[in-house]
């Protein structure tokens, strides 16, 4: 990192506008799709599309075309092949959280929290929380039990029901244990509601976490470790 900045720093030096761009690039990178992405799937899209023109009832087609529009952030695009996937496969939890990410990705957490909520079996308007109520034995069919409880914390603490938002992350943190993202959005949602002795108790929970994941993991988590210091 020393060798990286002393060599940045040389090159801004003649190329100023180009190393604010880099900048730029830098603090946005969060928010934009992976270059190698974007290239995989707009190919793949295409083809996905011809296929869903020729089989109006391939469900799969639909849910794939979501799943790529998703990956390239485009979240209006990803709803509508995911909102035709679900008209015809009504029940189907994957297309459930999938429509719930495009919904988050919208700004739309209400509608979001729907969708996550049929991933998992929750009815929210029921006042049904998003604790333990979903078996593991239901894994079988659907292994995305922590990413679609994530995605409802997210919702709820959008919606400021801080809580709910907590029950929801506990539960998330059962089914995902090496991923530190739902330890520092806990700790985050606890600080939100006063608890600063569980606030601190779960950020050393995601620094240990860390500490004890292989060394691959630990480079793609290393964003979320250096949250769990703030």
């Amino acid at each position: 990192m020393y060798y990286a900045v002393m060599l940045f720093a040389a090159f801004a030096q003649q190329n100023p506008y180009v190393a604010l761009g880099v900048v730029g690039f830098f603090l946005v990178r969060r928010w934009l799709p992976d270059p190698v992405v974007i290239v995989k799937n707009l190919g793949r899209i295409s083809g996905l599309k011809r296929q869903a023109t020729m089989n109006a009832a391939n469900v799969t087609v639909r849910r794939d075309l979501g799943q790529a529009y998703l990956d390239l952030r485009w979240h209006g695009s990803a709803l509508r092949w995911l909102d035709e996937a679900r008209a015809k496969a009504p029940r189907d939890q994957e297309i459930a959280y999938l429509r719930g990410l495009a919904l988050l990705g919208k700004g739309r957490a209400e509608d979001a929290l729907r969708a996550f909520g049929e991933a998992v079996g929750i009815d929210p308007d029921k006042g049904e929380p998003f604790s333990s109520a979903s078996s593991k034995a239901n894994e079988r069919t659907f292994r995305r039990f922590g990413e679609a409880y994530l995605g409802a914390a997210k919702a709820l603490e959008k919606l400021g029901r801080h809580e709910q938002a907590e029950e929801a992350l506990c539960t998330c943190t059962t089914f995902n244990s090496s991923t530190l993202e739902p330890l520092v959005m806990l700790a985050r949602v606890r600080a939100r509601r006063g608890d600063e002795a569980g606030a601190a108790d779960a950020r050393r929970q995601a620094r240990k976490t860390w500490r004890e994941l292989p060394g691959f993991m630990r480079r793609r988590e290393l964003g979320w470790w250096l949250r769990s210091f703030v």
